[in-house]
C-alpha cells in the first residue's frame, strides 16, 4: 500500500511536467522553428510533435500554472512517460548519496551529461523529456528529492541552461549503512558523555586533594610552631642559668635543628607559613638582625616576662591560655561537616602522670565549651602521641560551635588544632557513642581551665584602667 500510495504522489507531480514539456514545444514552434533549446543536452524535434501539436492547437495554455487544466488532457503515455522519467532519475541521484555518505564512492552529484547519459541508456524517450523535467524542478519550487545546482552551491537558478549538476536531497542508504551510522552517533555521544564525567571526577578529586593537603599543610605548621616555642623556651631557660650563651637563636639554626636534612626541601612551605605565624601572631617572640661571622641573620628572641609579673605569668597546668589566632575562611570551613571532631595537641602522653588525668582533659574541654549543650560523648586516646580527643555533638551545627571555640587555642603551652570527623568512622571506633544523647556539662562551677584566662583578663583591664 505504502508503495502504490507513493507512486501516486509522485504520479500528480511528474504528470506536470508533460504541460510544462508541451508549453514549450508550442511556444518554441510559434516564435521560432527549428530553434533548439540550449543546455547540457538539447531538445530534439521530435518525429511526433506534430500530432501532439495538432491535438493541442488553439487551446491556451497558462505556463505560469504547470498544474493547469490541461493536465487531465495530456494522453496517459506521456503521463507514464514523465512519472517514469523522474523515478528513475530520483532513484540514481538517491543511491549515489547514499553511498557517498556511507563512505563507498566520493561523488555525491551528477553533471547533467551524466544524468543525460543514464537516462539515454535507458531510452531515447527519457532522454528526450530530460530538460522538460529540469525546467519543472526549477519552477516548481518543492522539495522533490532532486536539486539542481548550478556553478555555486547557492547560486540562484532561473533557467535550465545555469544547471550544472544534479543532486539528491533524500539519500538512500542501506540498512546495514544506516545502523552503522547510528552506532558511531550513540557511540560517539556516548564518550562526550563519558569524557564529561571522567573531567568532573578529576576536577573534584583535585579539589579534594588540595584541600586535604593544604588542611595537611595547616597541621603541620601549627606543629612546627609549637617546636619552635618550645625551642625558644628551652634556649631562654638554658641562659638564665649560663650568661655566656646568646639571649637569641638564628632563624637558619632553629629550622635546622627541626627538620632533617632530606626533609627541608619539601618542608619549605610549613617552614615559611610558620616564620610568617610566629612574626604575625606570638608576641612573646621578637625577630632582629644580628651580624654573626660577618654575615647578617635573623634571630628569634624569647621575650622575657617582667619580674613584677612572674608570679602573676606563671602558668597551672591542664588550662587554656589564650587564642593563637582569629578564625577566618583559610582555617574554618565555612559550614559544619559532621557532628563529630578530632582534637590534636591537648596533651603529652609521655609528660602525664597518673591513671585520671584524661578526666582533667574532658573537664577542660567541657569547660572550654561551657556554653555548648550539645557535646555528648568525649574520648581521650591516651596512646595518641598527638595528644588526640575525640568529640561526638548531637548535630554538625554544635560540632561547628565547639570547632570556633577550641580551633587555635593555646592549653598547656600546646597550640590545639581541630578538624571534623565523619561520623561512622566515630561509630566504628567508639560504638558506644551510638546512644550517647545525653549532653554534657562539667563537674563544678570553678573552672578551673579557664582560671588563668580570667586573670590575664583581669590584669589588662586592671593595666587599661591605670
Amino acid at each position: 500500500m505504502g508503495f502504490q500510495e507513493g507512486r501516486r504522489s509522485c504520479s500528480d507531480e511528474a504528470s506536470s511536467v508533460v504541460v510544462t514539456w508541451l508549453q514549450t514545444e508550442q511556444l518554441s514552434r510559434q516564435n521560432e522553428r527549428g530553434e533548439e533549446c540550449s543546455g547540457l543536452t538539447k531538445t530534439r524535434k521530435r518525429k511526433g510533435s506534430a500530432s501532439l501539436e495538432g491535438v493541442f492547437l488553439g487551446t491556451v495554455i497558462d505556463i505560469e500554472n504547470p498544474f493547469g487544466e490541461t493536465f487531465g488532457k495530456i494522453q496517459e503515455n506521456e503521463k507514464n512517460l514523465m512519472m517514469s522519467t523522474l523515478y528513475k532519475l530520483h532513484d540514481r541521484l538517491a543511491q549515489l548519496a547514499g553511498d557517498h555518505e556511507c563512505g563507498s564512492s566520493s561523488q555525491r552529484t551528477l553533471s547533467v551529461q551524466e544524468a543525460a547519459a543514464y537516462l539515454k541508456d535507458l531510452g531515447p524517450e527519457y532522454e528526450d523529456v530530460f530538460n522538460t523535467s529540469l525546467q519543472w524542478i526549477l519552477e516548481n519550487g518543492k522539495d522533490v528529492g532532486i536539486r539542481c545546482v548550478g556553478f555555486g552551491p547557492e547560486e540562484e537558478l532561473t533557467n535550465v541552461t545555469d544547471v550544472q549538476f544534479l543532486q539528491s536531497t533524500r539519500p538512500q542508504r542501506s540498512f546495514w549503512c544506516r545502523f552503522r551510522r547510528a552506532f558511531i552517533t550513540v557511540t560517539h555521544r556516548l564518550l562526550l558523555l563519558c569524557l564529561g564525567v571522567v573531567m568532573v571526577c578529576v576536577v573534584l578529586r583535585y579539589m579534594k586533594y588540595r584541600w586535604t593537603k593544604e588542611e595537611e599543610e595547616t597541621r603541620q605548621m601549627y606543629d612546627m610552631v609549637v617546636k619552635i616555642i618550645d625551642v625558644l623556651r628551652s634556649h631562654n631557660e638554658a641562659c638564665q642559668e649560663n650568661q655566656d650563651l646568646q639571649p637569641y637563636l638564628p632563624v637558619p639554626h632553629v629550622r635546622d635543628s627541626l627538620i632533617q636534612p632530606h626533609d627541608r626541601k619539601k618542608m619549605k612551605t610549613v617552614w615559611d607559613r610558620a616564620v610568617d605565624f610566629l612574626a604575625a601572631n606570638e608576641s612573646r617572640v621578637r625577630t632582629e638582625t644580628r651580624r654573626m661571622g660577618g654575615a647578617d641573620f635573623l634571630v628569634w628572641r624569647w621575650i622575657q616576662p617582667s619580674a613584677s609579673c612572674d608570679k602573676i605569668l606563671v602558668i597551672p597546668s591542664k588550662v587554656w591560655q589564650g587564642q593563637a589566632f582569629h578564625l577566618d575562611r583559610r582555617n574554618s570551613p565555612p559550614n559544619s561537616l559532621t557532628p563529630c571532631l578530632k582534637i590534636r595537641n591537648m596533651f603529652d602522653p609521655i609528660m602525664e602522670i597518673g591513671d585520671q588525668w584524661h578526666l582533667a582533659i574532658q573537664e577542660a574541654i567541657l569547660e572550654k565549651c561551657s556554653d555548648n549543650d550539645g557535646i555528648v560523648h568525649i574520648a581521650v586516646d591516651k596512646n595518641s602521641r598527638e595528644g588526640c580527643v575525640y568529640v561526638k555533638c548531637l548535630s554538625p551545627e554544635y560540632a561547628g560551635k565547639a570547632f570556633k571555640a577550641l580551633h587555635g587555642s593555646w592549653f598547656d603551652g600546646k597550640l590545639v588544632t581541630v578538624k571534623y570527623l565523619r561520623l561512622d568512622r566515630y561509630h566504628h571506633r567508639f560504638p558506644q557513642a551510638l546512644t550517647c544523647n545525653s549532653p554534657l556539662k562539667p563537674s563544678n562551677k570553678h573552672m578551673n581551665s579557664m582560671s588563668h584566662l580570667r586573670l590575664r583578663t583581669g590584669l589588662a583591664n586592671s593595666q587599661g584602667a591605670s
